[in-house]
Parts: structure tokens; sequence; C-alpha cells
């Protein structure tokens, strides 16, 4: 029987030995602890295109979204939870005011982590993520007020880690600008040079790292006017979807041709899904340019109805929990490699002089203690991977929508 003494010296050595190799920053995932493995979701878009207003959806609808399977959404600290309630205040109390400009929610003013976890109820069977979210005027600090280069650096290289990549699309930009002046602003107002630079970044990080999975979601906010589906008057979806390809055509080109392996989904939004717009739409002169001018009427009975979010956040959760089950096969894999070192060692041949040494100085004892805590880890960690398929399948369970296409 080992001593404690003795056991965490097996456990220091087991540790120095493996885990220092285990999967740290690649792949779009960082290891906080034994058993919490990070994974980052980028966001980027200009200025009040909708970037908190999506986290925040996803969140508030994962309750509903996620009922009667094994695994649940929960905010995993009161900064996430603070920031979330903020954005909701703000969600319900422009709808209790009947309607809204396109400019009443206010856009970003700090670079903010939302760190959530998918939990399933067993112990070290869950998929950590971080969202990030950063004032889309960092995008284009000419224009606006200057950046913190520190913090923004920091976006950039958390970005690149990222497994999934999140661009909201404000759809009315898209879809109100119909005459040729107003077409001419829309790569201005949505950013989509720098959203195509940091997109580009994006890929080609995770091009060099094939084995590991990549996720772009292109996200049209504000859909409620181009859907029939959630109490909408018309359907405008095939149009809108051509033109959102159109528009963010370079920038899925650039990532397809740095990241060939990544998966690419055009998944459509209704933040709100109670409100549509008056039809007062206009473009007034901004300096040398034009910006767009939106009024929102809320829909009785006034009740908000995200729609779309369900497909996001599956197809999230689905891409993050298949990426966490690869990390967790490896990790058994690791586990199991090691037992079969350290039992090769116990059963190399030795003298008798030399086995009368060992048996003294307490090598051999600590052989077999090596041997007994690897086995029990490489079992561990295989009773998670087999969590983790439970998870796979229960998510894969729930199909994509008609919204969703695949690019």
């Amino acid at each position: 029987m080992l001593t404690s003494c003795r056991f965490r010296a097996v456990e220091s050595w087991i540790a120095g030995r493996t885990l220092s190799g285990e999967i740290m920053a690649t792949g779009g995932f960082q290891q906080q602890s034994q058993e919490q493995l990070w994974f980052g979701i980028g966001v980027v878009g200009p200025s009040r295109v909708g970037k908190t207003s999506l986290i925040v959806s996803l969140i508030e609808d994962a309750p509903r979204i996620l009922a009667g399977r094994t695994a649940v959404l929960r905010v995993h600290d009161q900064h996430t939870a603070g920031a979330v309630d903020r954005r909701l205040n703000e969600l319900r109390g422009a709808v209790r005011a009947g309607s809204f400009r396109r400019q009443a929610l206010r856009s970003t003013e700090r670079m903010t982590y939302y760190k959530l976890a998918l939990e399933t109820g067993i112990a070290g069977i869950a998929v950590y993520l971080n969202v990030l979210d950063f004032p889309g005027g960092w995008l284009s600090p000419e224009q606006n007020a200057p950046r913190p280069e520190e913090k923004w650096q920091e976006c950039r290289e958390f970005i690149g880690r990222s497994t999934v990549l999140l661009v909201p699309v404000d759809s009315t930009v898209v879809m109100s600008a119909t005459e040729p002046e107003h077409e001419r602003m829309v790569p201005e107002l949505l950013k989509i040079a720098q959203v195509e630079q940091v997109a580009e970044s994006w890929a080609t990080v995770r091009g060099a790292e094939p084995e590991n999975r990549a996720l772009l979601l292109l996200v049209p906010m504000k859909c409620e006017s181009y859907f029939n589906d959630n109490g909408g008057s018309r359907d405008e979806s095939g149009h809108l979807f051509k033109k959102v390809e159109k528009i963010y055509g370079r920038a899925l080109d650039v990532v397809r041709a740095n990241a060939p392996h990544a998966q690419i989904l055009y998944c459509p939004l209704d933040t709100l899904g109670c409100v549509e717009l008056t039809g007062a739409e206009s473009w007034v002169p901004d300096g040398e340019g034009f910006q767009l001018s939106a009024e929102f009427a809320v829909r009785p009975p006034g009740e908000i109805s995200v729609k779309g979010a369900e497909d996001i956040l599956i197809a999230v959760c689905q891409h993050l929990a298949a990426a966490r089950h690869a990390g967790q096969q490896e990790k058994t894999r690791q586990w199991e490699r090691l037992h079969a070192e350290i039992e090769e060692e116990r059963r190399r041949p030795l003298t008798l002089r030399q086995r009368w040494r060992s048996v003294i100085s307490g090598e051999r004892s600590e052989i077999r203690g090596r041997a007994q805590f690897a086995a029990a880890q490489a079992g561990r960690a295989a009773r998670q991977e087999e969590h983790f398929e439970q998870l796979l399948a229960d998510l894969a369970l729930r199909p994509m929508g008609p919204r969703i296409r695949e690019l």
C-alpha cells in the first residue's frame, strides 16, 4: 500500500510525464484545470450589428431548446449573469415601448467574456464555452474612439484560437439598400473588409491545424420582417439569402481557401420575433455617405419569440461536443499508452540482485503504484468518453430547421 507521500509522488510523476503534454491551447480550447477544457467562440461585426443580442438570445433560449435532453446550458460566473441580465432588460424594454428605432439598443462599450457551460449533470462531463464580445468600433478605430491596442491584440489572438466564429449581419441594412447609392454604403456599414480580415486570420490559424474542427456561422440578425414562419406577414427569405451570400462571398472564399475543412453555415435569426419594420426606413445623409434609419413596431401580443437560435445553439453544441469528444478520446489513449509503458517496465527481467535492490529501495512498489494509478485513470477517461458519445448522440437527434443552409 502506498503512503500518501509516495502516492503524491506518483501523481506528480504522472502529471509531469503525460498531462503536461495534453491538449492545451490548440484546437480552439485551453485547459484551465484537469477537468475543464474551455472552447473559444469569437464574434466579429460592426457596432450595433447585434453581437451582444446574438449571444444573449442563445443563452436565454437555451432552456427551451435543450428541454428534454441530457445537456443544459448555464452561465458559469456572476459577471456573465449580470451582462446577460442587462441586455435582456434592454430588449424587454424596447418591446414594452411598443416601437423603437434601429439605433435604440446600446452598443458594446468594452471587451466582455461570456463564460458558459454545457453540463450533463455528470461530474467531468461538460463542455465549457468562452464567448468574446468586443466594441464593433474597434474594427475601424480611425472613424471611432481610439481602440486600446493591447486589448485589440488580445481579441485577435482569442479569435485565432477559437473553434467557432460567429459573424452577425444586419439584415435590415442588407435588405433596405435598394438604390445604387445605398448599395454602395453596405460594405462600409457592415465593415465587410475588416470582417474579412479577421475571418482570414481565423481561417489561417484553423487551417494550420486541419485535425482540429472549425465552424463559421453567418448569422443575419433582425430577420422578423423577412420570414413568415414566426408571425411575419411576408417571406423574403430567399432574397435575403442571395444578398447576404453575395455580400460576404469573398470572405467565405477566403475562409474556404485557408481552412478547407471548416464547416460554414447560414443561420438567420429573429432577435425578438414580435417586431416588424414599419416601412418607414430611410437613408439619411451622413458625411460623404448615408446611414440607415429604420423603425420597428411591436406585433401583438408583444411577447418575445426568438426564432433561429435553436439552429445556432445546436450547431455550436454539436460541433464543440464532437471536438471535446475527440479530446477525450486522445486523453483515454494517452492513459492507456502510459499504462502499457509502465507495465512493460514492471515486467522487465531483473537479476536477483536487481530485484532485491528494487524491493529495498521501494522502486518496485512505486512502479506498481504508477501502473495502478494509470489503469484507474484510463478506465475513468474511457467512461467519460462513453458519456460524451451519449451526449453527441442526443444532440444529433435534433435536426436542423428549414432556415439553416450549409455554404
